[in-house]
């Protein structure tokens, strides 16, 4: 009974964050993910691409990626922006645009704009944690700087959309939990960037005290959002 209540929490707070549409997801377990492809595609995307640039060597880096590296990461956000507009456009014409979608794109294109979100997410947090100005000026290497730390990033995004389209056996509770603390893991990591981006306190969240306490914030921040969004969805669609 608790798990069913479970994963109806999960359902409710990522509908703040995703249109839901059945049709539109992975199915785990018989039934249809509370993610569309796209977004689980994103998040877990971003998750994955942290763990990958973390065991590619990338240390404390907090510089952004350099001009050149940012032309090869435009082409995953270009790829992401029109599936994304083509299914859109479709589905208002109600029938294929560009090309007809399908998950395995939006899943691919999804993963990729998750990767590229966390190498700009990576040297953000960096930063935000940084203790001192002479010890973040050593750190201070833009991620991606050698082609073996960009190489990382699409081995882990195969592998995760490989892991996702062989469906692994598993229940659905599973599933829809994993993806629900993974959508707010990453948001409650940016807001509590953001809290102390905002709040001019880099150097602060380096302690393990200050980490826990925006950590925290930043859960908070998440869980408020995504409730809110999902009431006003609940009020305007019934």
């Amino acid at each position: 009974m608790w798990c069913v209540v479970v994963v109806d929490v999960v359902r409710f707070l990522l509908s703040g964050v995703c249109h839901q549409i059945p049709e539109h997801a992975l199915v785990m377990g018989g039934q249809a993910l509370p993610l569309c492809a796209r977004c689980t595609g994103t998040f877990l995307g971003v998750r994955a691409g942290l763990l990958a640039l973390w065991a590619a060597g990338q240390g404390r880096r907090s510089g952004m990626p350099g001009g050149h590296v940012r032309l090869v990461l435009a082409l995953p956000v270009i790829a992401w922006a029109l599936d994304g507009a083509n299914a859109f456009v479709g589905d208002l014409l109600g029938r294929p645009w560009m090309y007809a979608p399908n998950n395995v794109l939006r899943l691919i294109t999804g993963t990729g704009f998750g990767l590229v979100l966390s190498t700009l997410l990576y040297p953000t947090v960096h930063y935000a944690a940084g203790t001192a100005a002479a010890a973040r000026a050593a750190d201070d290497e833009p991620v991606l700087a050698r082609p073996r730390y960009v190489a990382a990033l699409p081995l882990a995004g195969s592998a995760l959309i490989a892991i996702l389209l062989l469906e692994p056996p598993a229940p659905y509770a599973v599933w829809a939990v994993a993806l629900g603390a993974a959508t707010v893991g990453v948001l409650a990591l940016v807001n509590a960037v953001f809290i102390v981006l905002a709040l001019n306190r880099e150097g602060t969240a380096g302690t393990w005290g200050g980490a826990v306490a925006y950590a925290v914030a930043g859960l908070g921040a998440a869980l408020a959002e995504m409730g809110a969004l999902a009431l006003v969805r609940r009020l305007i669609l019934g």
